[in-house]
C-alpha cells in the first residue's frame, strides 16, 4: 500500500512539471508574439508575472507531494497496526487448536501406558502359566510319591503284622540291646558312668521281662557290666569345677607378700659387770652399753633385701595363679587327671612364692589347694560291655531265622 501512494505522487509531479513546462511554453510564446507587437518596455512585466506563478505552482505542488506522503505514511501505519493486532476469531482457533494437541498428546500418552500395562500383564500371564505347569508336574511327582509311600506303608505293615504275629517278644529284645548300645556311648563318649549303671539296668529289667531261660547268660553277663561300672571311681567333676570357680574369685583378695626381709642377725651378749674394781673400765663400757642398749634398739640384718614388687609384678601373679587354676578346671572337666595334679602344685607353689604366708586368709587358701590335690581324680573305664556282642548275635540270629520263615 505504501508503494501505491508513492507511485501516485509521483504522477501527481509528473502532471505538474508537464503543466507546469506548458505554461511556460505558451508564457514564452506569448511575449515572443506580444514582442512583435508589442515594445520592450512591456516585456519586463510578462516577465514578472511569470515568476510569480511558477513559484505559486512549485509551492502549490510541494505542499501536495507532502500531503500525499503523509496520507500514505498514515495508511503504512494503520495497515501495520492491523497486522500486529491479533485477531480474536484467530487467537481463539489457535488456543482449541493447542487444546485438541494437548488432548491428542494425553490420548496418545494414555494409549502407551495402557500398551505397556497389557504387555506386561501378557508376560506375567506367561510367567503365571509357566508356574502352573510346573506345579501341575510337581503335583503329579508327590501323588506318584504318595502312591508309592502308601504302597510301601501297606508293605511294612504286613510285614510288622507277620513278625508281630511270629515272635512279640522280640521286640522287648531289640529294645534292651539298644539300651546297652546308648549305655556303651555315655560311657566312653561323655564318660558319664551314672547313666550307663541306668541303662544296663533298664536293659535287664526289658530281658528279664522276656522270662526265656535262653536269654540267662546274657543276664549274668549285664550283671557283671553293672558291677564292674559301680566300681569305677566316681568322681564328682562339678564340685571340683565349681570349687575352683570359688578359689579363682578369691585371687584379688589375696595379700601379696610385696617385700621380703631377711633374719635378724642374733643379738650380742652382754658383758656382764665383775665385782673387781680393777675392771672398773669394762665395767663402764658394760654400763654405758645397757644404757644406750635400753634407749637404742639396733636389728642387724647381714643378708640382702629383696626390693618392693612393682604393679606389674603384683598383676603378673596375680593372673598366673588364675592362669594354672583354670587349667586345672579345664583338666578336671576333660578328667585329665595327671594335668589336673600338675596345675594345682603349679597354684601351691605361685602362692608360697608371692603371697604371705603368715596371712590368715592365705594359709585357708593353701589348705583348700591341698584338698584338691589330694582328691582321687583316677577314674580308669573299661575297654567293652560284655553283655553288648552276645545280645548283637542273638538278635542277628533271629532275625534271620525270621526272614528264613522259621519261628
Amino acid at each position: 500500500m505504501a508503494a501505491d501512494a508513492t507511485d501516485k505522487a509521483d504522477d501527481i509531479i509528473e502532471a505538474t512539471v508537464v503543466e507546469t513546462s506548458s505554461e511556460e511554453a505558451t508564457t514564452t510564446e506569448g511575449p515572443s508574439s506580444n514582442n512583435v507587437q508589442d515594445s520592450a518596455g512591456a516585456s519586463h512585466t510578462v516577465n514578472d508575472h511569470k515568476h510569480k506563478g511558477l513559484w505559486f505552482f512549485t509551492i502549490i505542488n510541494f505542499l501536495f507531494i507532502c500531503a500525499v506522503i503523509a496520507a500514505g505514511y498514515w495508511y503504512w501505519l494503520q495497515q501495520q497496526q492491523a497486522s500486529t493486532t491479533p485477531n480474536p476469531a484467530i487467537s481463539a482457533l489457535e488456543t482449541s487448536l493447542s487444546q485438541v494437541s494437548t488432548q491428542l498428546n494425553s490420548v496418545s500418552d494414555q494409549l502407551q501406558a495402557n500398551a505397556t500395562l497389557t504387555n506386561d500383564q501378557q508376560t506375567l500371564l506367561l510367567a503365571l502359566s509357566e508356574s502352573n505347569a510346573k506345579q501341575i508336574l510337581s503335583l503329579n511327582d508327590v501323588e506318584q510319591q504318595q502312591q508309592l509311600n502308601t504302597l510301601k506303608t501297606e508293605g511294612l505293615a504286613g510285614r510288622i503284622a507277620d513278625v508281630t504275629g511270629r515272635r512279640p517278644s522280640d521286640w522287648l529284645l531289640a529294645e534292651a540291646d539298644y539300651l546297652v548300645k546308648l549305655a556303651g556311648k555315655k560311657l566312653w563318649l561323655e564318660e558319664d558312668v551314672k547313666s550307663a549303671i541306668m541303662l544296663l539296668k533298664s536293659a535287664d529289667l526289658r530281658i528279664s521281662d522276656l522270662s526265656d531261660a535262653s536269654l540267662l547268660p546274657v543276664r549274668a553277663l549285664l550283671a557283671q557290666d553293672i558291677q564292674t561300672l559301680q566300681q569305677i571311681n566316681l568322681v564328682e567333676t562339678e564340685s571340683i569345677a565349681l570349687s575352683i570357680s570359688a578359689l579363682i574369685a578369691q585371687v584379688a583378695a589375696l595379700p601379696l607378700d610385696t617385700m621380703k626381709l631377711p633374719e635378724i642377725d642374733a643379738p650380742q651378749t652382754k658383758a656382764a659387770v665383775s665385782d673387781d674394781i680393777n675392771d672398773w673400765q669394762a665395767n663402764l663400757k658394760a654400763s654405758w652399753d645397757a644404757i644406750v642398749t635400753d634407749f637404742v634398739t639396733v636389728e642387724k640384718r647381714t643378708a640382702a633385701v629383696m626390693p618392693f614388687m612393682s604393679g606389674k609384678q603384683q598383676w603378673l601373679a596375680r593372673e598366673q595363679l588364675k592362669f594354672a587354676l583354670l587349667n586345672a578346671q579345664q583338666a578336671i572337666m576333660q578328667h585329665q587327671s595327671s594335668l589336673y595334679q600338675q596345675a594345682i602344685a603349679q597354684s601351691i607353689d605361685i602362692v608360697n612364692a608371692h603371697y604371705q604366708l603368715d596371712n590368715t586368709g592365705v594359709e585357708a587358701y593353701i589348705v583348700s589347694l591341698r584338698d584338691l590335690l589330694a582328691v582321687d581324680t583316677d577314674q580308669v573305664l573299661p575297654a567293652q560291655l560284655d553283655a553288648q556282642q552276645p545280645l548283637s548275635e542273638i538278635i542277628e540270629q533271629r532275625i534271620q531265622t525270621l526272614f528264613a520263615g522259621g519261628r
